[in-house]
C-alpha cells in the first residue's frame, strides 16, 4: 500500500470524526483477531498463499475474501475509503460459490483505536469485472451508520449494495439475526407504488391536491407539494405515527419546521422534489436545521428527484388551467400568474435519503443567497447541498 500523503477522516469509537493517517492492519494477525473477536471459532485456511477466513454456520461454510479499508489518497475526498480488490477474489469466487451449503463474501475491515467495522461488497456486483486494480468504495458516514444501528446497508450511485456493521453485530448479522429496518421497508412500499417514471402534468396534480383539500393546493411550487401530498396520505392509511408521520400541516411549539417527524428514533426529516438537472438543493433555513441536529444527533432529507418539462414550452398551459382551478381564469391579454417559473409536468425518476450528522455536515452544508422577501427584509439565510459527493450522506436510495 502507497504511503499516505496525508490525514483522513477517522470514525472513533466514541463517534466522532478525526483527522489521522489509516491505522494499517497486518496481513495475518490482525485480521484473524478481528474475525475471532467478531464470530468466535473461524478457520484460517490457504488459497496460492493467500489467507481466507472460514465461518461454520447453520450447516453452511461461509468463506471471507477480505482486505483493509483504507483512505484512497489525493486527489480523493478525505471521507472516502476503499478496498482493494483483489484479482484472486474472482478465482475463489468462481470456484467455491457453486459448492453446496458454501457462501462466498467480500469483506473489507477498518480499524482504528482498537474497534473493528465489518464493510460487506455484495459480491455479485463486483465478480463481473475483471478485478485487476481494481476497488470497492465506502465512506465515513457509512463506518459511522454501522456504531449508531444495528447495521447499515445502502446502494451507492452505481448501484453496488455496501453493509456495514460494528463488530459487536457481525456474528448476528452473519447469521441472519438482525431485523431490517422498520423506516426503510416503509419508504420502499411507498416508492413501490409512486408515480416514478410517469408524467405528471400541474393540472392533474393540483385537482387532486384541490379535491382532497390539501392544505397547499395552491402552492406553486406543486410539485413539492404534491410529493407532500402523496407521502401524507400513504402515511395516514398505514396507520404508522410512531414509525413516521407527516407533520408539515402541524406546526406547533413542540415541532420544529419540518415534515416528517419519526417518533421511536426521536429525529426529524424533510420532504424534497429537486429537478434531476439541477446541481444542488435548497434547503430549510439555517437556524432550523442546526437546532435538529444538534437536539436529535440528526437530520434526514428525503429527496426525490424528477425531470422537468417548462410551462413556458408549451404555451403557459398550465399556469392558465392552475389559474382556473383557483377561481380566476385567464381573460385573454391578460396576466398570466407565475407564468415564467411554472412548471409544465414533471416526470420522478430516482429518489435519495440524506443524513446530516456530527460526523458529516461540515461537508455537506453551504449557504444559499436566497434573496429578500416581499417586504423587502432579507430571508433567513438557508443552508444549500451539491449534489456531487452525496454518497457519504447518502443511506437510502431508490432508482427507476
Amino acid at each position: 500500500m502507497a504511503k499516505q500523503s496525508q490525514k483522513s477522516e477517522q470514525i472513533t469509537p466514541s463517534l466522532s470524526v478525526v483527522y489521522d493517517y489509516d491505522q494499517t492492519m497486518r496481513k495475518t494477525i490482525d485480521f484473524e483477531t478481528a474475525f475471532r473477536e467478531a464470530l468466535g471459532n473461524i478457520e484460517v485456511i490457504k488459497y496460492e498463499n493467500h489467507n481466507i477466513y472460514k465461518y461454520t454456520h447453520n450447516n453452511l461454510d461461509t468463506y471471507f475474501l477480505t482486505g483493509a479499508i483504507t483512505w484512497l489518497n489525493k486527489p480523493h475526498p478525505l471521507f472516502k475509503k476503499r478496498l482493494q480488490l483483489k484479482k484472486w477474489y474472482k478465482e475463489f469466487y468462481d470456484e467455491y460459490i457453486h459448492k453446496e451449503n458454501t457462501d462466498v463474501r467480500i469483506v473489507g475491515v477498518y480499524r482504528y483505536e482498537g474497534m473493528h467495522i465489518f464493510v460487506e461488497f455484495a459480491a455479485k456486483d463486483y465478480m463481473e469485472n475483471k478485478l485487476n486494480s481494481s476497488s470497492a468504495h465506502v465512506y465515513s458516514n457509512d463506518l459511522y451508520q454501522a456504531l449508531t444501528n444495528d447495521y447499515f446497508r445502502k446502494q451507492d450511485q452505481n448501484g453496488n449494495t455496501i453493509t456495514t456493521i460494528s463488530s459487536k453485530n457481525f456474528k448476528k448479522y452473519i447469521d441472519g439475526n438482525i431485523k431490517e429496518n422498520s423506516i426503510f421497508n416503509l419508504f420502499n412500499k411507498f416508492n413501490k407504488d409512486f408515480f416514478f417514471g410517469e408524467w405528471i402534468t400541474a393540472e392533474s396534480a393540483i385537482e387532486v391536491m384541490k379535491s382532497k383539500n390539501w392544505y397547499q393546493w395552491k402552492g406553486t411550487e406543486w410539485a413539492g407539494w404534491f410529493l407532500e401530498y402523496e407521502a401524507n396520505e400513504f402515511l395516514e392509511k398505514e396507520e404508522c405515527p410512531n414509525i413516521m408521520l407527516y407533520i408539515g400541516d402541524k406546526k406547533t411549539e413542540d415541532l420544529l419546521d419540518f415534515d416528517l417527524y419519526f417518533e421511536n428514533d426521536d429525529f426529524y426529516g424533510d420532504l424534497k422534489a429537486s429537478d434531476i438537472n439541477k446541481n444542488e438543493i435548497i434547503l430549510n433555513d439555517q437556524i432550523n436545521t442546526l437546532d435538529a441536529i444538534n437536539d436529535k444527533g440528526k437530520l434526514w432529507y428525503v429527496i426525490y428527484e424528477h425531470e422537468t418539462k417548462k410551462d413556458t414550452d408549451y404555451g403557459s398551459v398550465m399556469a392558465k388551467a392552475r389559474m382556473k382551478l383557483m377561481g380566476t381564469p385567464y381573460k385573454e391579454g391578460g396576466k398570466i400568474s407565475y407564468k415564467d417559473r411554472m412548471k409544465h409536468s414533471v416526470n420522478f425518476k430516482k429518489m435519495e435519503i440524506l443524513e446530516l450528522n456530527r460526523i458529516n455536515m461540515h461537508e455537506i452544508l453551504r449557504t444559499f443567497n436566497q434573496g429578500r422577501n416581499s417586504d423587502g427584509n432579507d430571508r433567513k439565510p438557508k443552508f444549500k447541498i451539491d449534489k456531487k459527493n452525496i454518497d457519504n450522506f447518502t443511506i437510502y436510495s431508490y432508482h427507476v
